[in-house]
């Protein structure tokens, strides 16, 4: 028997498996030209955003929370047989995450895509289950877990008790608005318009939420938008802090919100074990000592922020019969 698991986000897909583990690990979009065939699919595919070609489009197959099945459909035909997850004479098991914007009937259509492809049985639940599963939290207990997922285009917060999600809400897409804060900042205040990868870069060495006396900096390249010429800039750390504090307080105070409409029982068990934090957000530089230090409440981030959903599919393969 083959088991597989699929993270299925709207920035990303992950798929892992029983016996490699993490397989696949790309961006979800997928390159198709004038007809509708796939020309390339993952890295390959991002990597053509752009292009001059204008019968290339590269796109993704979850835009605001809806799928295209159709694009799906291309993207995971070419991805199982790369990874060959369906084989004759084989059953193969797959465990679904996907972010909790996607709604039932999306899930049921992805479910039932996932059958009529070759897949024997598909389990799913959403990355904020997964997510507290990969973090090692027991959620059987009859105390409140808390967990704080901010991933690329998904931002999540539950508490957990008793084997069910207490409450829950959802904000805006956290990691695209570090991205556009970044953006912002350097429109407002240096005059310049940069590439998706050039934020990208600057997310990765300088992503930052507090100012630093001795902070590091790197050197970008954009376009003016006074007179549309190339131009160089220094940028430092201090300088992401400052794009991204007014961002920082907004989900501050969305996880204060959330944390006060809480039970009086629920507030002291969140408040004395804390808020287990993951998400590729949550690698910016400062950002769980800063909401820590608003929030009045322990904020721990999990070992790799990124692969905590990935870490639980995995634990949820190993204990399939």
């Amino acid at each position: 028997m083959i088991k597989a698991g699929i993270d299925l986000g709207a920035g990303s897909i992950r798929v892992v498996t029983e016996d490699d583990g993490v397989v696949f690990d790309e961006a979800s979009m997928i390159a198709i030209d004038e007809k509708g065939n796939c020309l390339a699919y993952g890295n390959e595919a991002l990597e053509m955003k752009g292009v001059a070609d204008p019968q290339v489009r590269v796109l993704s197959p979850m835009q605001d929370g809806r799928l295209d099945f159709e694009l799906l459909g291309k993207l995971f035909d070419q991805l199982f047989y790369q990874l060959k997850l369906f084989r004759m004479f084989q059953k193969t098991v797959l465990v679904l995450s996907y972010p909790s914007g996607l709604d039932s009937r999306d899930v049921e259509q992805l479910k039932e895509q996932l059958l009529q492809m070759g897949a024997w049985k598909v389990y799913s639940d959403q990355e904020i289950w997964v997510s507290a599963i990969g973090a090692g939290l027991d959620v059987s207990l009859p105390v409140s877990s808390c967990v704080l997922n901010m991933g690329e285009r998904s931002c999540d917060i539950a508490v957990f008790s008793r084997g069910v999600i207490q409450k829950q809400d959802k904000s805006a897409d956290a990691g695209l608005r570090v991205k556009n804060a970044i953006r912002r900042w350097l429109h407002d205040n240096r005059r310049m318009a940069v590439s998706q990868m050039t934020l990208e870069r600057i997310c990765r060495s300088l992503g930052s939420v507090v100012p630093r006396p001795n902070p590091r900096q790197m050197e970008i390249t954009g376009v003016s938008t006074t007179d549309r010429t190339a131009r160089r800039e220094i940028i430092t750390e201090n300088d992401v802090a400052q794009a991204l504090g007014p961002l920082c307080e907004e989900w501050a105070l969305w996880i204060a919100r959330f944390l006060q409409d809480l039970d009086p029982h629920q507030q002291d068990d969140v408040r004395m074990r804390g808020i287990v934090s993951c998400g590729g957000t949550m690698k910016l530089a400062g950002l769980s000592n800063y909401l820590q230090s608003v929030l009045n409440c322990p904020v721990y981030v999990t070992e790799d922020p990124t692969m905590t959903v990935t870490d639980g599919l995995s634990i949820l393969l190993t204990r399939m019969e």
